[in-house]
């Protein structure tokens, strides 16, 4: 009977110690994901960080005068947002509000030179 014991002792340790775990990593997942957000991800030699972008879709619609500010990352969105919302183009206007494209809608995006 001691043997019973002392086996049975063993897997229960193993046991509360998987639940303990499973417990912390739910946990842990649930925090990511009510605060997850997307992550915007800036491409260099693309262009460049601030700079005043014309956007034509291929609707026909042009969005003039917007700063280009990246693409939202796909990989950081599992948490909450739909696949086809996760791979969008992000400008800014000049008031500050973001604009998010489609990237599959963008049909070209021309930089305005800057008057001095």
């Amino acid at each position: 009977m001691e043997t019973f014991s002392q086996v049975f002792g063993f897997v229960a340790a193993i046991c509360i110690g998987i639940m303990v775990l499973t417990a912390f990593f739910a946990g842990i997942g649930y925090f990511k994901r009510r605060t997850a957000s997307f992550d915007i991800v800036k491409l260099k030699r693309f262009i460049k960080d601030g700079r005043v972008v014309n956007v034509h879709l291929s609707s026909g619609r042009i969005f003039s005068e917007v700063r280009f500010v990246g693409f939202t990352d796909q990989n950081s969105a599992k948490g909450g947002i739909p696949f086809s919302l996760s791979q969008m183009v992000v400008c800014e206007t000049a008031k500050g509000a973001r604009i998010f494209f489609r990237a599959e809608a963008v049909r070209v995006i021309e930089e305005v030179e800057e008057v001095t």
